[in-house]
């Protein structure tokens, strides 16, 4: 098993959301924060192509390119009830290959998630007590 949490993101420009089962991938680095969504996703939240930029991102296998957002989206860090364990703005990359919704560990840091046992899928939000674990969603 592997951490996954939800998230909800949110489109200011046409009040437009979704909620969505993230990876939480400490391998996948970025500078700042950023979720990794397909373009089915990206299509759901009313971002178009001309909204987008190229960006060539470095694998463990080797270069790949991806879409970028220009602008930032609100993210929601959500519990298993849906209600909001912290709030962030990230730029979305969009992969056409993506198999899976994840965020990068930039995000996972300013989201305040702490990784307690990713083959358990057990966590905790940075503002959870030290006796709280949570499950993987």
């Amino acid at each position: 098993m592997v951490v996954r949490v939800l998230v909800r993101i949110k489109n200011e420009e046409n009040n437009r959301s979704i909620t969505l089962r993230v990876l939480v991938n400490g391998g996948a680095e970025s500078d700042e924060p950023i979720v990794v969504v397909s373009p089915r996703e990206a299509e759901m939240l009313g971002i178009s192509m001309d909204e987008l930029d190229i960006v060539e991102v470095e694998l463990a296998s080797g270069y790949t390119h991806s879409y970028i957002t220009r602008h930032t989206y609100i993210v929601e860090l959500l519990d298993n009830e849906g209600n909001t364990l912290s709030c962030i703005r990230a730029k979305l990359a969009i992969d056409r290959y993506l198999t899976e919704p994840l965020i990068t560990d930039a995000t996972i840091d300013e989201l305040g998630i702490m990784v307690i046992s990713f083959k358990k899928g057990l966590w905790r939000h940075k503002n959870d007590p030290p006796d709280r674990v949570r499950q993987s969603a």
